[in-house]
């Protein structure tokens, strides 16, 4: 089986996915920091998602779990810079994904963060999987 990518995950879903046969999954941290998960995605869990794609890892492996982070809500590069080195350095590969709003709802949100700044984070991105215990994507 290939894999899947499931939202919110429960913290026996790692293990029942591991045990269908699921290949890789990926479970979505969303954001940055806690606060502006609190913020953007009220009710879900900072703690629970870094739990679930904790034990994650320890079933699928390093380099077989995924997490997308949203650029563009609010966050500064820094915030970026250490939830991607976080995330590598317990195995799961950050997947940057720039905010993408519908023009209508872009009066009072955030835009969408400039070319320059993405391409200067998908070098800070490449560059968490050069330390110790990191693991660039599986057969990517």
């Amino acid at each position: 089986m290939g894999g899947v990518s499931i939202y919110p995950p429960g913290p026996e879903t790692p293990a029942r996915l591991h045990a269908l046969g699921v290949a890789e999954v990926k479970f979505n941290i969303e954001a940055a920091t806690p606060r502006t998960l609190r913020k953007m995605c009220p009710g879900l869990s900072w703690e629970g998602i870094r739990e679930s794609l904790s034990a994650s890892v320890a079933l699928f492996g390093r380099g077989r779990v995924y997490s997308n982070v949203i650029v563009g809500l609010g966050e500064t590069d820094d915030d970026l810079e250490r939830v991607m080195e976080d995330l590598a350095a317990i195995g799961v590969i950050p997947v940057l994904r720039p905010l993408t709003p519908p023009a209508a709802a872009l009066a009072d949100r955030p835009r969408p963060p400039a070319a320059e700044r993405l391409l200067a984070l998908f070098e800070i991105q490449g560059g968490s999987f050069t330390g110790p215990g990191s693991t660039p994507p599986a057969g990517r």
